[in-house]
């Protein structure tokens, strides 16, 4: 569509490029607001941010070549992040990873912090994808219905929905009416699940690496609400399982 924004003679503004750095600026500014709003400290924010997107975007392209790595001429193309090229389900365990690291060293690690970091990742994410939209990373399966040139947008899909999940949640978490960490969770599988459904729309879904991306994500999801459930489930003692199970067989009878 419109990988190139415009050019100055030989200088060329990459639309995938841009939007990235400005999809890190909006999430990093969001995590910056968020965390005075709940008046956490924000000395080290700039720094937790700017590494976890640099681990993220190395993941990513690290992942794609790993995938992809006849298209490359040297390992070291590897960082030519402008040309393009990534593995989203890498990338963000790599950018989690290091964002995780860096809360435990500065003694910042807090289901809050956890809260608000996944909301400003969906943010900066939605940016990123129209970023990627723009740049036609990723085509789509031929279609109809919500088509564009008859062709599923499929990064335009994720961007519209990493943003509409994001301002959601934000909404929600805003208003302090769930415990700590719920929204961390509730982020989490909306976004793999919104993931999941959009590579089905890929036109190489078909084919063994998409496939694999989806069923990774889907046992992701399944993971996630398991550490869900046993954090935040009811608590059911040993006594009580019992109790209700043989409450369960004499109604039977």
């Amino acid at each position: 569509m419109y990988p190139v924004l415009f050019s100055i003679g030989k200088f060329k503004l990459y639309s995938f490029g841009s939007f990235i750095a400005l999809g890190a600026i909006v999430a990093g500014v969001f995590l910056y607001r968020a965390a005075r709003h709940k008046k956490l400290p924000t000395q080290q924010l700039f720094d937790i941010v700017l590494y976890s997107l640099l681990a993220g975007l190395i993941g990513a392209r690290i992942g794609y070549y790993a995938l992809y790595h006849d298209q490359f001429q040297s390992f070291w193309q590897v960082f030519y992040f402008w040309q393009g090229g990534l593995v989203s389900l890498t990338g963000l365990l790599a950018g989690f990873a290091a964002y995780l690291y860096f809360l435990r060293r500065d003694k910042l690690s807090n289901w809050v912090m956890l809260d608000i970091g996944l909301l400003s990742l969906l943010y900066g994410w939605g940016v990123g994808k129209f970023g990627c939209h723009l740049s036609s990373c990723t085509v789509g399966r031929a279609g109809n219905f919500l088509a564009l040139n008859g062709t599923y947008p499929v990064d335009l899909y994720g961007s519209l929905l990493a943003m509409g999940l994001a301002t959601a949640l934000s909404v929600i978490w805003a208003q302090s009416k769930l415990r700590e960490g719920v929204i961390f969770f509730l982020a989490i599988e909306g976004f793999l699940l919104s993931e999941f459904l959009i590579k089905t729309l890929k036109a190489d879904f078909g084919e063994g690496i998409a496939q694999f991306e989806a069923i990774s994500y889907l046992t992701l999801i399944v993971a996630v609400y398991a550490i869900f459930w046993f954090l935040h489930g009811p608590k059911v003692s040993s006594s009580g399982a019992v109790s209700n199970f043989k409450n369960i067989l004499l109604r039977r009878r």
